[in-house]
């Protein structure tokens, strides 16, 4: 009879849960529903753009480099004469220094950001993040030798790793479900703006005798940091965050000051992130970092760092990092104005990229993209063994390198800051989101050091033919995103970890429907009335 008692009240006890879940989902449809000008205000746009141009550090200095280092004045100041090339140019050995070496500090910057966003919080953190900036800019600024510029390009790769990791969890936060992969993937925009802006710079003074044509670049750079601060300062924090801290009252002024509806659907929303976080320290309190691996989060920990970290080896490199000694290798036309039509392909695919990810959905523009991509990066390898010093063949590469910067950035790059701020299991979103940037910075630096020791003429003098290695890479990682990236658009995190609770394969996401699914929901009563009566 105890027996029997107590398998009535695990039923009933079971129908409760399931109807707070139904009342649960039925506020996340109704505010999933809204269009962005029923959510928005001023103060809301105007935090999305502030937390957004937090990218503009990181896409300032990954696109400065570039140019700089094909500058005479610069090389000859920080290097001399290359006898192997017979030019003013790095050696393979010093690009390696330039360019790889100082995204070691982006790494540490992404795996300290967990920790210190837990204490401090996102607005705060990413301020600390600018401050450690600008000290970094500075030594480069005045540096007297490539190894204090080298120190200088580290320390600032510590801000801005730090700031890569926080900015897209404060983005996705402060708006509903239904606008989180616009508001996330549109960072982009500020990390390719403003690499158009710094190859722009560098190609004005890319004519100036002297210091000065590589010096102004570096004076823009450190100005960036300082602007940044007293608009930072004037944001709300994230009102996820305050709940996390128990200060609810302060939640929700701040939910209040960047919504675009009533008190009384602001205190609906307040308490969903209440219900959230209680799930969370249910589950357990004070999550490690070691729990990202363990079994029943290993598969979302691989999913959610897999493309930001992937796209490094899709070809990329060639038209951004190493975009101006690239296309000088190749002999087509002013390097330094074609570097400047390469970031502005990159800028228009940025652009694109927010729309279509929230349109189409993650995985078609995830796959459609990657094929789009593994055909050019073999079109364009192929061209390079028939170029032979043909300038319509090295000027197809170059028109192919543009248009692969327009592809990338609509899809592999405006997915890789989104899936993980999606995928993540909630109470390990610190840890994972810092986890996925320093995986990324990770295979960011063993790029950028094999791609001097493949291209360039004092090494394995590649040259394009490298496209056919990334080619190679891109069919692997198509077959990848197929089996593990799944379709979120339109989920909330507790659907999305429903999903992962019920095991179901990545590409039968957009088929299967979980608690706010009518159908799904009906099915679940009915088997409670058969276990009801059974009982």
């Amino acid at each position: 009879m105890d027996s029997i008692a107590s398998r009535k009240e695990s039923v009933i006890d079971e129908k409760q849960e399931t109807n707070a879940v139904e009342d649960v989902n039925a506020y996340i449809v109704k505010a999933d529903d809204r269009t962005f000008s029923q959510v928005a205000n001023p103060f809301l746009v105007f935090a999305m753009m502030v937390f957004g141009a937090s990218t503009l550090l990181f896409g300032f200095d990954n696109n400065v480099i570039s140019p700089i280092a094909a500058l005479e004045p610069f090389v000859r100041k920080y290097q001399g004469f290359n006898w192997s090339t017979g030019t003013y140019a790095f050696t393979a050995r010093n690009q390696d220094l330039l360019f790889s070496l100082p995204l070691v500090g982006t790494i540490f910057g992404a795996w300290s950001a967990s920790p210190i966003q837990r204490k401090f919080g996102r607005k705060w953190s990413v301020i600390g993040c600018y401050t450690v900036s600008i000290g970094g800019v500075f030594l480069q600024l005045f540096a007297k030798n490539l190894a204090m510029f080298v120190i200088g390009r580290t320390w600032n790769g510590v801000g801005y790793g730090c700031a890569m990791a926080i900015s897209p969890l404060y983005l996705s936060e402060i708006v509903p479900a239904s606008l989180r992969g616009r508001a996330v993937s549109s960072q982009n925009i500020f990390t390719v703006f403003s690499g158009v802006i710094a190859t722009i710079v560098v190609n004005c003074t890319s004519t100036m005798d002297g210091d000065k044509s590589y010096m102004i670049p570096l004076a823009v750079q450190s100005a960036l940091p300082i602007v940044l601060i007293p608009f930072t300062i004037m944001l709300p924090e994230s009102p996820v965050w305050l709940v996390s801290q128990g200060k609810v009252e302060q939640a929700r002024k701040n939910l209040r000051a960047i919504r675009g509806f009533s008190d009384a659907e602001v205190d609906e929303e307040l308490s969903l992130i209440e219900e959230s976080e209680l799930r969370e320290r249910e589950i357990g309190k004070d999550a490690k970092f070691w729990e990202l691996f363990d079994r029943q989060n290993l598969k979302r920990t691989v999913t959610a760092s897999s493309l930001f970290s992937l796209n490094q080896i899709s070809g990329i490199v060639l038209s951004t990092t190493y975009a101006t000694i690239f296309l000088e290798q190749i002999g087509v036309g002013n390097p330094f104005q074609l570097t400047v039509a390469a970031s502005c392909c990159q800028l228009a695919g940025a652009i694109i990229g927010p729309f279509v990810v929230d349109s189409a959905g993650r995985r078609p523009v995830a796959l459609i993209g990657m094929t789009i991509l593994t055909i050019i990066d073999f079109i364009a390898g192929g061209l390079a063994f028939a170029e032979n010093g043909r300038h319509s063949f090295a000027l197809a590469i170059a028109v192919l390198s543009f248009l692969f910067n327009v592809v990338w950035t609509a899809s592999f790059y405006a997915l890789s800051m989104l899936i993980p701020s999606e995928v993540a299991n909630v109470r390990l979103r610190n840890h994972t989101m810092s986890y996925t940037v320093g995986w990324c910075q990770t295979t960011a630096v063993i790029t950028t050091f094999a791609v001097p020791q493949i291209t360039s003429a004092g090494a394995g003098n590649l040259g394009a033919k490298a496209y056919l290695i990334f080619g190679g890479c891109m069919v692997c990682i198509l077959i990848f995103t197929f089996f593990m990236i799944p379709e979120t658009k339109g989920l909330n995190f507790l659907q999305i970890d429903e999903m992962y609770e019920l095991g179901v394969p990545a590409w039968k996401w957009r088929a299967k429907t979980i608690a706010s699914d009518n159908q799904m929901i009906e099915t679940g009563e009915n088997e409670d009335e058969k276990e009801s009566k059974q009982v």
